[in-house]
């Protein structure tokens, strides 16, 4: 990766065009007309013809396109819209959704990129989907390459990051990455950072995973010795319940994890599922005990950055959960072995879920409100920057049925390939933010991001939500009062909180609703294992399949 990026600023190997940039406020409000246009399309388009969101109407699996593909290949209903490119000054290797509506990015510094000696040396910003512009917020040191989650009160916790670059002159052969013992909460409101006390090893590229109790578990990362050595000790925060307080952090056991930035989901047992990146290493950790214990080995190994999804669905008598990884690379071959676990029952082991069109590695997949997934970007090569893929594949059915299959639709323009992010914005539209193969400081400061709206923003316009609840509790039911009354489903989809393809917040549990005039009534599940305390993006969806822009709900 590195000499790909050394070629890039030798000018030998050339950056793929990023399309038309454009000023933020002209995006919007092209998006924006794009929409009204299509509606009014809509109203005169045969009804074979119209776009039907979930996307059976687009490319089949290998390219072939159906009629109504053909005969609108360019249509945003059928195919979705990117917007042009914009600005975003910071290169997005890590973004999450706070509770506030905003994002916040951070990275390393790039006019310090690759120089042990300023190696803490970080940037972050804080960007608002509305205007799509922000403003620097200044890090507490170089927080790139941790591991994030957000709490249950709405904070951002990282743990871990950069310690030192690699240092060839580094005494004792230490002259590897090294990970920071360092970890922080951010308060979105005061936009406050807070240092909580430090782990007992380093972490660089570790995963977090909030618990049904809302504390965290910290696996894996560099240590901090610059060996290269993989931290086996496993530790939990125990967050303190001051929104800007200090908590505890304790060593809980060891376990050898079989790579960086192992994918990790909360079951509905409460434990917690460590699923590869090598197909060996499935198992469940014990947070009554701290005990692991095998599960049936994956289908497939998911080395360099494959990426999962958890989706729960409550709406039915019997709930169902369903864990699914994809992508990542095995014996340098991209992969679309995609592959599922059902969370109820883990111990049955991995099933073949639908495979994408297209093998990838570094790729992002965003849980939409309507439970189909979108995956962007990621690559084909056998490192972090060869051969991207520009390609946005939608899962035609809910996430929870695996008899559908993925279906291209309208290519992004930007590179997405490492250290590129995806995450859904709360109306319902999808931001992805450019890779850095051109990682030199101009091209930081024009660092280029795209959003994406799906098919079912141009059937029509999205509903309203006129009044819900800011805070619910286990088992409650609830009033959701929308501005019509052809409501039909009601999900609850966690912030997202992604780097380097792994989102260790992202999780959708679709609730079970009565329709009531003008809106619907909601309960919310009673095990906080199925629903982990902390703050959702409430959607509705109507009879169409559009969702709702969201409102923020606390479940506590």
């Amino acid at each position: 990766m590195r000499l790909v990026q050394c070629e890039v600023e030798r000018g030998v190997r050339k950056v793929s065009a990023a399309g038309i940039l454009k000023s933020a406020d002209q995006t919007l409000k092209d998006d924006e007309a794009a929409k009204q246009a299509a509606f009014k399309i809509r109203k005169n388009k045969p009804a074979d013809l119209r776009g039907l969101g979930g996307g059976s109407a687009l490319a089949e699996p290998g390219g072939t396109p159906t009629l109504a593909a053909a005969a609108g290949s360019l249509d945003p209903a059928t195919m979705g819209r990117w917007s042009d490119p914009f600005i975003i000054p910071v290169v997005g290797v890590a973004a999450v959704l706070l509770h506030t509506g905003k994002v916040m990015f951070w990275s390393y510094d790039p006019v310090d990129y690759h120089n042990p000696a300023n190696s803490k040396n970080g940037v972050a910003f804080i960007w608002n989907p509305a205007s799509r512009t922000g403003y620097n917020i200044p890090p507490p040191e170089n927080v790139w390459c941790a591991g994030q989650t957000i709490l249950s009160d709405g904070r951002v916790y990282l743990a871990g990051g950069n310690l030192r670059y690699p240092d060839p002159n580094a005494l004792g052969g230490a002259t590897n990455w090294a990970g920071t013992l360092t970890n922080y909460t951010f308060n979105p409101l005061n936009e406050l950072w807070a240092k909580q006390p430090d782990m007992v090893r380093g972490r660089w590229y570790p995963t977090v995973t909030q618990l049904a109790d809302n504390r965290i578990v910290i696996t894996s990362g560099m240590d901090e010795t610059g060996s290269g050595a993989i931290t086996n000790a496993v530790e939990v925060l125990t967050p303190d319940s001051n929104m800007n307080g200090i908590g505890t952090i304790q060593v809980v056991s060891t376990h050898n994890a079989s790579g960086l930035y192992p994918l990790q989901f909360l079951l509905p047992s409460g434990q917690m599922l460590e699923a590869g990146p090598n197909a060996a290493s499935s198992f469940q950790l014990n947070p009554a005990t701290w005990n692991w214990s095998s599960l049936p080995r994956m289908k497939s190994d998911h080395y360099y950055l494959g990426n999962g999804i958890s989706y729960t669905d409550t709406s039915t008598a019997q709930p169902r959960q369903l864990i699914m990884v994809a992508g990542g690379h095995t014996e340098k071959v991209p992969l679309a072995a995609n592959e599922w676990l059902d969370g109820f029952n883990p111990a049955l082991g991995w099933n073949t879920y639908p495979q994408w069109q297209t093998p990838r590695h570094n790729a992002n997949t965003v849980i939409l409100p309507d439970g189909t997934l979108l995956t962007v970007g990621g690559n084909k090569g056998l490192y972090g920057y060869e051969n991207a893929e520009f390609s946005t594949e939608l899962y035609s059915k809910a996430a929870i049925d695996t008899t559908g299959t993925w279906l291209k639709l309208a290519p992004h323009t930007i590179q997405a390939a490492y250290h590129s992010t995806a995450i859904l914005l709360p109306d319902a539209t999808v931001l992805l933010s450019q890779d850095d193969m051109d990682y030199s400081a101009q091209a930081a400061f024009q660092h280029k991001a795209q959003v994406y709206s799906p098919p079912y923003l141009f059937k029509g316009p999205q509903p309203t939500i006129t009044a819900a609840p800011t805070n619910v509790t286990y088992g409650q039911s609830f009033n959701i009062s929308t501005d019509r009354s052809d409501m039909v489903s009601a999900v609850l989809v966690a912030p997202g909180a992604t780097t380097h393809g792994n989102d260790m917040h992202q999780r959708a549990i679709k609730l079970r609703v009565q329709p009531r005039s003008n809106g619907l009534t909601a309960v919310v599940p009673s095990s906080s294992a199925l629903v982990p305390p902390g703050y959702y993006m409430l959607f509705v969806m109507d009879s169409q399949g559009i969702p709702s822009v969201a409102k923020f709900v606390r479940v506590a």
